[in-house]
């Protein structure tokens, strides 16, 4: 049993003798020790072990025999409302067999007594769809909203059926809209610039031949030098093979010097090239240019003068975006209308024949969109009607008490492929709610770029967090590439340098990566060598060159250090090196080593919103329709 408050304010208390956290109830609430049902709806009442009345009070007692004598009729069931869940076009496919032998009952009796087995599976397959509404009938709640108002019960509105006889209910819920990384094109992620040559380099003399070198520059930070070739005059090849990370630089600077053991180098030319000019497999010349040369010195004043030209070719390197160096854009829109449900429109069963695989079609009316769609908070209220009729009504009966339904008309199978139908319709009115939205969206995010004079510049890339760099690369290996060297201190004029390089992740116990050793490669060593180390979530990575000796120890060169920020997102440029012990270098040369460090783009995994966003019509056939799904736990 039960009991109602139909006057006054009781005190509930979870424990028999008064104790525990206090919860006032007022006229209307139900309450009792333990739920109470009648028949499939459970009641919004309170539990509680003690209640005590704050002032003079009248409450009634709610019996289950009392409810059962005043719902008597239900035994019985409600013609009513079996006519009208007979006029539901969602249902028709159910129904069929009884609308096909009303229609046979208005021919003629001789026609009538004329049976086939045809007719009498029909008559027996409209008795059993007959049976089955009165028994619906029987179990088949009615519910009365008013404009606005909720569809509240305690079960989920999916393990319900909804069938609208007076007025409209309204589907409302949140849309969220999440963009496809995958979806979005491949982005220039690495430049590889091949120096070919140079010609009719200015700075050339009868007793003095060029020792030209081309310096290459991208950026503040970027850059890589190319070997000095020693007496080569003013048509060099230098062949060299450099590459940069891209980030939306706009141009790069070549500058050729003419090498000075002695003295400062002087400069031959220089030269920029946009990247906007520079497309995939683009083969051409730099011009260069230097001040022109005054009587005594180069005035500034005058203009610069022709100095030749450097022969490029460039390719680029393209990756996908991942979730690691772009955030998705996301947009949610709170309390949307879905759909509109008029007079004897049905709401629910599409979700208990085809369960998951409804809300995998709705949410599919983005496919062909480089967007997810995500459904959340669907709700149902009563919707606001024509000429000011207040209230909505309709008709509810469980799952349960649907299935059964639908297994006793033996009908399964038309009513699955109806419900096929019907879900795709209803995403085909999602798709048009959708497409307004984003472009609603799209709209907006293009007056705030207006407004922030970013539209039609270049895209603002994202740093990777260094952190979360850390932990998703644990355990990946970095492809590393040593090119060169620049500027080596040490050897002799009899004792020319045997260079190589070392490199280990800091306090990393994996194998360290080591070059091979040039025999008398002298200051400027070119490697051209690469390999993989597998990383574990190091912050730095260490470098060491070292002049390999046959009958002694090596000897240290210089040490250099790049640290995780630097090179979470690739690395491709030039690092300082410094000599052993702290010493400080005589000459102005720094000594640099140019390395590269690639990452493997990592696995897409799909979110659960991507999951659902698979082609609905593969989704819904799957299987040829051969069985009902979800009705082996209804007996």
């Amino acid at each position: 049993r039960a009991f109602i408050l139909l006057k006054g304010n009781i005190a509930l208390y979870p424990d028999s003798q008064g104790a525990g956290e206090r919860t006032d109830i007022y006229r209307g609430a139900v309450f009792g020790e333990k739920r109470f049902r009648l028949g499939d709806e459970g009641m919004r009442d309170c539990i509680a072990a003690a209640a005590h009345c704050e002032e003079a009070c009248m409450v009634g007692v709610i019996t289950t025999a009392a409810l059962e004598a005043a719902y008597s009729d239900r035994a019985f069931g409600n013609a009513r409302i079996a006519q009208s869940w007979r006029q539901v076009p969602e249902l028709s496919s159910v129904c069929k067999s009884e609308q096909k032998l009303g229609t046979e009952q208005g021919t003629s009796a001789a026609n009538s007594q004329k049976t086939t087995p045809d007719d009498n599976q029909d008559k027996d397959s409209s008795g059993a769809v007959a049976h089955g509404l009165r028994d619906l009938s029987k179990v088949a709640t009615t519910i009365h909203l008013r404009t606005g108002q909720e569809l509240i019960c305690n079960e989920s509105l999916d393990e319900s059926v909804l069938v609208v006889s007076k007025g409209a209910l309204e589907v409302r819920g949140d849309i969220t809209v999440t963009e496809k990384l995958d979806a979005l094109p491949a982005k220039k992620v690495r430049i590889r610039i091949h120096v070919d040559r140079a010609e009719n380099l200015a700075g050339d003399s009868i007793f003095d031949k060029l020792d030209p070198y081309c310096i290459v520059k991208m950026g503040e930070n970027k850059k890589f030098q190319t070997p000095v070739l020693w007496n080569v005059g003013v048509n060099p090849k230098f062949e060299y093979n450099g590459v940069f990370t891209y980030q939306n630089e706009e141009s790069i600077e070549f500058t050729v010097m003419d090498f000075d053991k002695y003295s400062a180098d002087d400069l031959c030319g220089i030269g920029t090239i946009t990247t906007a000019e520079l497309y995939d497999g683009f083969k051409g010349a730099v011009k260069l240019f230097r001040p022109k040369r005054g009587i005594f010195k180069a005035d500034d004043d005058l203009e610069p003068e022709f100095a030749g030209k450097v022969f490029i070719k460039v390719t680029w390197d393209y990756e996908k975006v991942s979730a690691l160096s772009k955030v998705a854009k996301s947009k949610s829109w709170k309390d949307q209308e879905l759909f509109m449900l008029g007079e004897q429109a049905c709401w629910g069963h599409e979700h208990i024949m085809l369960q998951h695989l409804f809300m995998r079609t709705l949410e599919g009316a983005v496919n062909n969109m480089p967007y997810t769609l995500t459904l959340s908070n669907i709700r149902v209220l009563g919707a606001t009607q024509k000429g000011g009729n207040p209230v909505v009504s309709c008709w509810k009966a469980s799952k349960q008490r649907f299935v059964e339904f639908v297994k006793h008309t033996g009908r399964e199978k038309p009513f699955l492929q109806a419900c096929r139908i019907s879900s795709l319709e209803k995403q085909t009115h999602l798709k048009t709610i959708v497409k307004r939205l984003i472009k609603k969206w799209e709209i907006e995010e293009e007056t705030n770029k207006l407004r922030r004079g970013l539209l039609g510049g270049p895209s603002i890339e994202e740093a990777i967090d260094p952190s979360r760099f850390r932990i998703a690369y644990r355990g990946f290996k970095a492809h590393i590439s040593v090119r060169s060297a620049c500027n080596l201190t040490g050897g002799g004029l009899f004792d020319i340098l045997d260079p190589y390089a070392i490199l280990r992740f800091r306090n990393s116990k994996q194998p360290a990566f080591r070059t091979g050793v040039l025999q008398d490669a002298g200051a400027d060593p070119v490697w051209d060598c690469g390999g993989k180390m597998l990383y574990n979530g190091e912050t730095a990575l260490e470098i060491s060159v070292w002049d390999y000796e046959t009958n002694s120890a090596d000897d240290l060169l210089g040490t250099g250090v790049i640290t995780v920020e630097q090179f979470c997102s690739g690395f491709e440029g030039m690092i300082p090196l410094a000599l052993p012990g702290g010493k400080k270098k005589k000459t102005m040369k720094q000594m640099v080593i140019i390395i590269g460090i690639q990452w493997p783009p990592l696995e897409q995994t799909p979110s659960a919103s991507q999951t659902w966003g698979t082609n609905p019509s593969n989704a819904i056939t799957g299987g040829n329709g051969g069985t009902l799904v979800g009705f082996s736990n209804t007996r």
